[in-house]
């Protein structure tokens, strides 16, 4: 489930919808003994040589992991897989994807985190219902490179950018029509008015994650953002609450904040920033019981977890 929905019903944990109702096997011996039921197959490194010959044995299966193998190319045969919807690969040593996943029709989610990809795999965007992308860990990316070729993904609605030593974001971003959710986490080097601004521009965007950051102030270019309905600030120690709440008087849309993780004691005398809020999330940090009441006091229409 997207973050943007999660955060809408006040869940305040992302969970991935496809595969959840099976069982999840982790070996060919066991899914093979009722195979037609088989959904969901997170394979141990040592049957993965094997796939090509087993994978069409599988006529429903939705989720496939393929993780942490250091493989430096898939196996052959994904392409038959006609009902795949989540293809995870991350934690290897891919550089490209096979030609052959452009049958995979439905798939939905694509998890390429932590890998050697320097762009978009260019079968990515033959994909008629790919909507969410995790390029995550993929050091060498070419930022604007992928960005312009995501920006052919026509169904691309959530995207993870973490841990890429990112600065700013290019103006490019506002390709991305339908994009609504967007992770940031794990860079620190992030320019924040260069990447506000750009991000202004990108018109459905509803969730914008930026936990990790090392950040200490929020510019005031995230007044820009006023599509955002959700922020995340989770583990970010030294940012200046005051400033923060101030700014967001301004983000009238704003209706989820996420504050954990970020040692704090209290929250600024004045709260009117936060009175539209739906949900406040502030668990993990160090507030006493009585500033806990009075931040739900000053805060009545708003559900302030701690």
């Amino acid at each position: 489930m997207k973050l943007f929905l999660t955060l809408t019903i006040a869940l305040l944990s992302q969970i991935t919808v496809l595969g959840q109702a099976n069982q999840r096997f982790s070996s060919f011996e066991e899914a093979l003994r009722d195979p037609e039921k088989v959904k969901w197959l997170d394979l141990v490194c040592e049957d993965i040589p094997t796939i090509t010959e087993q994978i069409d044995k599988f006529p429903n299966l939705e989720s496939l992991y393929l993780t942490g193998c250091e493989l430096n190319k898939l196996p052959e045969g994904l392409g038959q897989v006609q009902s795949l919807g989540l293809l995870n690969v991350q934690d290897n040593n891919l550089r490209s994807l096979p030609t052959e996943l452009k049958d995979l029709n439905q798939l939905t989610v694509a998890n390429l985190r932590n890998n050697n990809f320097e762009e978009l795999p260019e079968v990515l965007l033959t994909l008629p219902n790919l909507r969410e992308i995790d390029l995550s860990g993929n050091a060498q990316l070419d930022l604007n490179k992928t960005l312009n070729s995501l920006s052919k993904v026509k169904k691309l609605d959530f995207l993870y950018l973490s841990g890429l030593n990112i600065s700013i974001i290019p103006l490019n971003v506002k390709e991305l029509k339908l994009l609504e959710e967007l992770h940031l986490s794990s860079n620190p080097n992030l320019d924040l008015p260069n990447v506000f601004s750009p991000l202004s521009t990108t018109p459905n965007l509803k969730i914008l994650v930026l936990s990790d950051n090392q950040i200490t102030s929020i510019p005031k270019e995230i007044t820009l953002l006023n599509q955002l309905n959700g922020l995340v600030l989770d583990n970010n120690p030294n940012i200046e609450i005051d400033i923060l709440t101030e700014h967001l008087e301004q983000l009238p849309n704003l209706k989820v904040l996420l504050l954990r993780k970020n040692e704090l004691t209290k929250l600024p005398k004045n709260l009117d920033g936060l009175l539209n809020l739906a949900v406040l999330e502030l668990s993990e940090n160090n507030f006493s019981e009585s500033e806990q009441t009075r931040i739900k006091s000053f805060l009545p229409n708003t559900n302030v977890i701690f």
